[in-house]
């Protein structure tokens, strides 16, 4: 047996040609047995500079990059890249793989133009009237291993988009190196955060002869050196791999991403991060790693919505072998608190949808006596449903008495007397609740949370840990819940949340609910998904808004940044609805033209009302375009170009993709803004805000946006 090593550009490839998937399956299952080897046409290209480097037969027009290492009892094949013939044969001629000299990482280095200078260098900080963006010396930068010729060039440049263009030709770890330099983060940590492993101790003698196994896998197992690398460990592992499809984020991590997964902590850790930065791949490696370091141990993983929690469900089997698996829980926060009720042997009762209990508000206000002509600021529907779901149902203690001294901070301000009055229109609201025998989600997630902190907790919810995905859109009766599920402690609870994607949630601090973060908690900011032109245009979404974070903290969009570019995002009006259709109709077929290497359902389109999804399902079916509606529970059909509300479309990726619809009337919805009364109008806009964000950071090469009419207010300028 031999063990077989892929790159990140190998799993790239064959994202890009879709064709080439069996025949690299084939040719991997061959190397990884070490025989009968017929067929591969192994070689070592004419003229190589790296004795190690060979081409293997792909298919008739296509060669496999590698090398062969090791020694011929302990032997390791490492996938580079697959590409056309020639192109091949003149890559590995050019390629050599090291462990770099001073951080012992491993690279393949392989001759690649740099891009050109637009000026001489001496005159280009004096010409731009800016300093450098790498504020360092190339002598500095060259000492934690950067590339002399790329370390001479990165300290003069002074435009973010070139220092980009300059990073996409270095080996991964050194182009996040100088992002991160740019965006001021000091050189010892980057020195740290990409060189010796932080638990290694002593300096040992760097990897360097990979004819020496122990060296090699020395080398492959730095965090730095696993961005871009991973070692198929064993029959399972590569099973996994092939079962999952070689997705780029089950196998490639940062080395922040890394320590997140794997380093213990004394109580619960929180992680914030913009769209696309990694949460849930490390929430999903996270909650393996505790299942995995503990064969006792019983991990929740939970979202919010079922999709999201389907999602996760189907992702994480290709991570782990099922005797892992079988120790996590995935289930979204609803759904945890009605399997706790229906085992403890609570009636299965029936759940009333959210525009209903608006019109039950609007009856027990009416059924309410002796309501003064000054409730009327508080006695609207959306005023009492809030405040039953932000404030009441996160008490401790569910009484008047406890709602009278209930603080309510970010609420509106009541008086005591009001607060009374109040109080009967909730007592009011349950009664008529009770008569059509139906309830809510959170008043399940009380009753729930009753259960775990007695003595009638079933024993298949009592967990050793809890990850959390999508944290900031749980209430605070869910945050209850998950706190009487699992005794505090170390590694209890693990928090990924971004307060830009909050949609469902409302603005609460965890403390309140016994989960203390207070120096636990690490922001992500290296964009994995989508461009940086996609990146910009929807940070510019955010532009001059305040957000606050689960701990009460400021979360803010500074220093994110991503490595892909792509072209610059599209907007498009229209002075009609059928002319704005047949705008997403032509530009979705010239995708299907252009990218035919791609499945119908790599592309998506986004409205924000169910009717306009169904009406663009037909438009584009009708022009003979196959689209498919994004299910519930997060099912893609790959056959059909995806169209989805913004609120489905939460959690997934596109290649590209078409949010439409984005017009003054629709977006916040007019009729929703003149039904709300003053102090919802703000709240409304707000998540509407952060819904039409979420939509722009779902496309990874191309965004395009559009609308009839006059352009939502909550687009950025032109």
């Amino acid at each position: 047996m031999a063990t077989v090593v892929f790159a990140k550009e190998f799993q790239k490839n064959l994202k890009v040609d879709g064709s080439l998937k069996p025949r690299a399956w084939d040719l991997l299952a061959k190397l990884s047995a070490d025989q009968d080897l017929t067929g591969l046409d192994l070689k070592m290209p004419k003229g190589a500079r790296d004795s190690r480097v060979r081409t293997a037969r792909v298919t008739d027009n296509h060669r496999a990059v590698l090398f062969a290492a090791g020694t011929a009892d302990d032997k390791y094949y490492v996938l580079v890249a697959i590409r056309p013939h020639d192109d091949a044969y003149e890559f590995a001629a050019k390629a050599t793989m090291r462990a770099n000299p001073a951080n012992g990482v491993f690279e393949v280095l392989h001759d690649q133009e740099l891009p050109k200078l637009p000026m001489s260098e001496e005159h280009r900080e004096s010409a731009s009237g800016r300093p450098p963006l790498v504020p360092y010396r190339a002598e500095e930068l060259e000492a934690i291993g950067i590339l002399p010729e790329l370390a001479r060039r990165a300290v003069v440049l002074t435009d973010d988009r070139e220092l980009t263009d300059l990073c996409i030709a270095a080996p991964e770890w050194q182009a996040t190196a100088l992002l991160d330099l740019a965006c001021d983060v000091p050189l010892d940590l980057v020195t740290e955060r990409y060189g010796r492993d932080r638990s290694e101790p002593g300096t040992s003698s760097m990897p360097a002869d990979f004819n020496d196994p122990t060296q090699l896998r020395e080398s492959l197992s730095r965090s730095a050196s696993r961005m871009e690398f991973v070692v198929v460990e064993g029959d399972e592992h590569l099973r996994r791999m092939l079962d999952g499809d070689f997705m780029a984020w089950r196998t490639f991590l940062h080395p922040d991403q890394r320590q997140l997964v794997e380093s213990g902590r004394k109580g619960s850790f929180r992680v914030t991060g913009g769209a696309g930065t990694g949460k849930t791949v490390v929430a999903m490696h996270r909650a393996v790693a505790l299942a995995a370091r503990n064969p006792e141990a019983r991990i929740l993983l939970t979202t919010y919505t079922k999709n999201l929690a389907n999602q996760l469900k189907s992702d994480l089997r290709g991570l782990a072998a099922p005797s892992v698996l079988e120790r996590i829980d995935v289930s979204g926060v609803d759904q945890l608190a009605r399997t706790i009720v229906a085992r403890a042997g609570g009636a299965r009762a029936r759940i009333m949808q959210d525009q209903d209990q608006l019109r039950l508000w609007g009856r027990a206000v009416e059924g309410t006596p002796d309501l003064a002509a000054g409730d009327d600021a508080w006695s609207t529907s959306h005023f009492l449903k809030a405040e039953y779901e932000q404030v009441i149902l996160g008490m401790e203690t569910q009484s008047a008495n406890a709602y009278l001294d209930e603080k309510r901070r970010g609420r509106p301000r009541l008086t005591r007397i009001q607060k009374t009055r109040l109080w009967r229109v909730v007592e009011k609201f349950r009664e008529l609740l009770a008569e059509h025998e139906k309830t809510t989600y959170l008043d399940i997630a009380v009753q729930a949370v009753g259960i775990a902190r007695g003595s009638g907790l079933p024993v298949r919810n009592r967990y050793d840990h809890v990850v959390v995905d999508e944290g900031q859109d749980l209430a605070a009766a869910h945050w209850r819940l998950l706190r009487a599920v699992v005794p505090a402690g170390p590694d209890d609870l693990f928090i990924c949340e971004d307060a830009h994607q909050r949609l469902y949630g409302d603005r609460l601090v965890i403390s309140r609910y016994g989960i203390e973060t207070r120096g636990r908690s690490q922001r992500l900011t290296l964009n994995y998904r989508t461009t940086r032109q996609v990146l910009g245009y929807a940070t510019r979404l955010l532009a001059g808004i305040h957000y606050i974070d689960l701990a009460d903290e400021d979360d803010s969009t500074e220093f994110y940044r991503s490595l892909l570019i792509g072209p610059e995002p599209v907007t498009h009006a229209s002075p009609t609805w059928q002319e704005e259709k047949d705008f997403i109709v032509e530009t979705v077929r010239r995708w299907l033209d252009e990218h035919q290497n791609q499945s119908p359902g790599a592309f998506g389109v986004l409205v924000h009302q169910v009717a306009l999804r169904d009406e663009l399902v037909r438009e584009l079916r009708s022009a003979g375009i196959p689209a498919a509606i994004l299910e519930p529970d997060g099912t893609v059909e790959a056959s059909g170009v995806q169209v989805a509300t913004m609120h489905r479309a939460k959690g997934t990726e596109f290649a590209r993709c078409v949010v439409a619809g984005v017009s003054e009337q629709l977006l916040p919805p007019r009729w929703r803004l003149e039904e709300a009364g003053e102090e919802q109008r703000d709240e409304i806009s707000a998540r509407d805000r952060n819904l039409l964000y979420v939509a722009c950071t779902r496309p990874r090469d191309q965004l395009v946006i559009t609308w009839t009419g006059r352009r939502s207010t909550l687009l950025p300028p032109e």
